[in-house]
């Protein structure tokens, strides 16, 4: 049985994430996509601090920063945030120093998780208890009722195109992120995924070219970012056939710069929610068909 105390008593922002999900349901959901997936991207930043790989762990950091946010650990995703700037500037200095505080934050967002569904376990980082104790009995009541009747105020079906017969494309490295876009999309449209830009180019044969409505398209990723990915858009003329949504983080804004002098349709800043993917998904249907 989930007992949502455990996530306020440990001060992760249900509140704002529920803003993002709209109800517990899908919430709960990516909290376990997320334990599917974490114990790999722990590894992933262990490996890569170890060889001084700081292009890497930039870009494994970044993708784990947004996770743990849509999660409502706003703390963690500050702190990831940090070392991915300072990973940016190749500070291996400050990355080993603070490196271990964040493995050590990681395992006790885990423990938080896992106690919330039901798996017995014991949670013994100090950093996260109960930094919300001054919360009065009737606002935490609030927060608990939200989290059981909270329904995002999202564009009603008749306002989306309805056809199913059709792609949407993900190209974001975040599990998280990309499967809430699936999530929220997969009901109208087939979902693709992938996870860098090497992939999605992979991906784009003609009978699939064809029947993409959009393409979602993180910037910040591994093997070939987003910004490479339009600048091959443009050398073979997909601006033509595939509406492009960028995807960007509050740290991307050189990237952003660039991606101006591309026909984009529009940029989704992260964190968004089910309106945003809605809108963006009816912006590109409405400009390209």
């Amino acid at each position: 049985m989930k007992d949502i105390n455990v996530l306020l008593n440990n001060g992760v922002n249900v509140k704002q994430s529920l803003e993002l999900f709209g109800d517990m349901k899908l919430y709960d959901e990516t909290l376990n996509d997320f334990l599917e997936i974490v114990d790999e991207k722990i590894s992933n930043l262990e490996k890569y601090k170890s060889i001084n790989d700081m292009q890497n762990y930039s870009i494994e950091v970044h993708s784990l920063k947004s996770d743990v946010r849509y999660l409502g650990f706003m703390e963690v995703g500050d702190l990831a945030y940090d070392l991915e700037l300072k990973s940016k500037d190749n500070d291996i200095q400050t990355i080993n120093l603070e490196h271990p505080k964040l493995i050590s934050e990681l395992n006790n967002v885990i423990n938080i998780c896992k106690k919330y569904i039901g798996i017995d376990t014991e949670i013994k980082n100090e950093h996260y208890q109960d930094p919300i104790v001054n919360i009065d009995d009737d606002k935490k009541h609030d927060i608990m009722e939200e989290a059981i009747t909270y329904q995002d105020p999202i564009i009603e079906k008749s306002e989306i195109n309805q056809n199913k017969d059709g792609i949407i494309l993900v190209v974001e490295d975040s599990n998280i992120v990309a499967n809430y876009v699936k999530k929220v999309s997969e009901n109208n449209y087939e979902v693709l995924m992938a996870s860098n830009g090497e992939e999605a180019l992979n991906l784009l044969k003609e009978e699939i070219i064809s029947k993409i409505k959009v393409c979602f398209l993180d910037l910040n990723m591994p093997k070939l970012n987003g910004y490479e990915v339009l600048k091959y858009f443009k050398e073979h003329n997909y601006f033509r056939k595939i509406p492009v949504i960028i995807i960007s983080g509050e740290e991307d804004y050189e990237l952003l710069e660039k991606v101006k002098e591309y026909p984009i349709i529009d940029i989704l800043s992260k964190p968004f929610n089910e309106r945003d993917i809605k809108e963006a998904i009816n912006k590109c249907l409405v400009t390209y068909f």
